[in-house]
């Protein structure tokens, strides 16, 4: 499938990604690995010969020194002390070198005679004979005398060979190894997201939101599972309230339809008067209204304030203020504002405004003309009192449901929308509603923002 394809390729990468790495790390170490070794094991070289010419060079230099005494009968302990892999020759001016016997004969070069010729100095060079290298050391002496010692350095070239073979193995073991570690670590981090997008992928194909989500897992694919979880059991409850929406909606539209259909076929009735015409043409106007009023009210209901308007500070006692500007105009009513401190809001105005407006007509409309409305806004909170029939304590959790409606108020025009309107805003702008008893008769109904 596409997803494994996509979490295949995820599990190259991170193992080639990770092999480079560690490529990269170890290619560097060995090589400076390797640098560090040769310069160490050519410089003890260097010492060594160093070492010795010096000896040697205090030795031509005693009273009593004889060359015979260097490579004759009589060997000297400077001479006894040398290596086997190291070469002793004296060059002697008007003699020739003079060396152990059996020892290769160290050619002399363009340098040696100028240092020869000035009676000091020292010359680095290699030399080879019978398919071994020697490093050389070449020590010219006041009288000319040129003091050469050379080593084999064939340990140090086969340490060095050894090296040069070792480290490039090992080096790409270790990006094997990593390779290797990185794709079964890739695997082990993909395997639930390709879990997961199985899961997305029938989900979509099946449209089935109950399917379960594996959950398990630390970090930051976790944390994915559990927000795609989250995700999911908001669309479920999203959708299961769509369908009470319209299985509501259906039931409430059923009765002013149904009592339009009545009154459309005793319109066609011939025996009709005139007044009875009338009526039955004012209920139908008053049906239509209703039907009117309910499908704002849906609409408002269905639309998703937070991506269609953008939450922004608003002044709860402005829109209060025009709010009640607006329903004196309407009602008889009387309808009064107070306002405190800390009135400024995060809300979506235009719902904000719906569900102000929504508390004072629902006010209004239990008021039933008695009393005075009060709408009291401070402490970022907007309060509507009135003085009817009041909320009996049963009904108070329920009144912001949809189209939920006391017993009492059944037969009082109205959808059940107004305060589920109300509720819709507060959870839209991270607030909350309240409903209690208003003293001395009467409720109070509000919108409380954190």
């Amino acid at each position: 499938s596409e997803h494994g394809a996509s979490a295949m390729n995820l599990r190259i990468r991170f193992a080639a990604v990770t092999a480079a790495i560690v490529l990269v790390l170890a290619g560097s170490t060995a090589f400076g690995a390797y640098r560090i070794a040769s310069a160490r094991l050519h410089g003890e070289v260097d010492r060594s010969l160093e070492s010795r010419a010096a000896r040697l060079v205090d030795m031509l230099g005693r009273p009593s020194f004889r060359p015979g005494d260097m490579f004759g009968r009589d060997v000297r302990d400077e001479i006894l002390d040398t290596e086997l892999d190291t070469i002793t020759q004296l060059d002697i001016p008007g003699t020739g070198p003079v060396g152990r016997r059996g020892n290769p004969v160290i050619t002399p070069s363009s340098t040696d005679a100028r240092i020869s010729e000035a009676g000091a100095g020292h010359v680095w060079s290699n030399f080879s004979a019978n398919d071994v290298d020697y490093r050389v050391l070449t020590v010219a002496v006041p009288d000319g005398t040129l003091v050469r010692v050379g080593k084999d350095t064939a340990v140090v070239d086969r340490a060095l060979g050894s090296m040069r073979t070792r480290f490039p193995l090992s080096t790409f073991l270790a990006a094997s190894v990593a390779a290797i570690v990185g794709w079964l670590f890739a695997r082990r981090i993909t395997r639930p997201i390709e879990q997961l997008a199985a899961t997305a992928e029938s989900i979509a194909a099946t449209q089935d939101l109950d399917q379960p989500i594996q959950q398990a897992g630390a970090g930051e694919v976790g944390a994915l599972a559990r927000s795609f979880s989250a995700m999911v059991a908001a669309l479920r409850n999203s959708l299961a309230r769509q369908r009470q929406l319209v299985q509501d909606a259906s039931h409430e539209l059923r009765t002013p339809l149904t009592s339009l259909r009545a009154n459309t076929e005793l319109l066609e009735r011939a025996n009709l008067s005139d007044e009875e015409r009338r009526s039955i043409l004012s209920d139908m106007r008053a049906e239509v209204d209703e039907l009117a009023a309910l499908s704002a009210e849906l609409g408002a209901l269905a639309t998703d304030h937070r991506s269609a308007e953008q939450a922004v500070p608003v002044n709860l006692a402005d829109v209060a203020a025009e709010v009640v500007e607006r329903a004196r105009r309407r009602t008889t009513v009387p309808v009064n504002l107070e306002t405190g401190s800390d009135t400024i809001v995060v809300a979506r105005p235009h719902q904000l405004e719906r569900a102000v407006s929504n508390l004072v007509d629902n006010a209004v409309k239990f008021s039933d003309g008695a009393g005075e409305i009060t709408v009291a806004v401070s402490g970022r909170s907007v309060e509507v009192r009135d003085r009817g029939p009041g909320i009996p304590d049963e009904d108070k959790p329920r009144v912001f449901d949809r189209f939920y409606r006391a017993l009492n108020t059944r037969s009082m025009p109205g959808s059940g929308l107004g305060l589920a309107i109300v509720s819709q805003c507060a959870e839209d702008n991270d607030g909350e509603t309240f409903v209690r008893d208003n003293p001395g008769g009467g409720a109070v109904v509000g919108i409380r923002f954190r």
